[in-house]
């Protein structure tokens, strides 16, 4: 396994961040916007999502079989995840 870091532009249309993997995963998630970002499953929208506040870093855990999508009220958010690949 080998540690994977992305960097996603989030805008007004869901996107997905994290692919379906066959394991758990931890996640380090940073929102490097200007703007917060949501998080959630496909159907995440600024009013569902889980509000992730411009600059902020934590861990989630998702898991296997899931994938994670994130969302912004702006255009052009950049985030950015940290992973092990499977």
């Amino acid at each position: 396994m080998t540690m994977k870091s992305e960097q996603i532009a989030v805008g007004l249309t869901a996107v997905r961040i994290l692919e379906t993997a066959t394991t758990n995963k931890w996640v380090y998630f940073n929102d490097d916007s200007s703007h917060p970002v949501y998080l959630g499953g496909a159907d995440v929208t600024t009013s569902n999502g889980l509000k992730v506040a411009k600059n902020t870093l934590f861990e989630i855990y998702v898991p296997a079989q899931e994938e994670l999508y994130a969302v912004s009220g702006n255009a052009d958010q950049t985030v950015s995840i940290l992973y092990q690949e499977d």
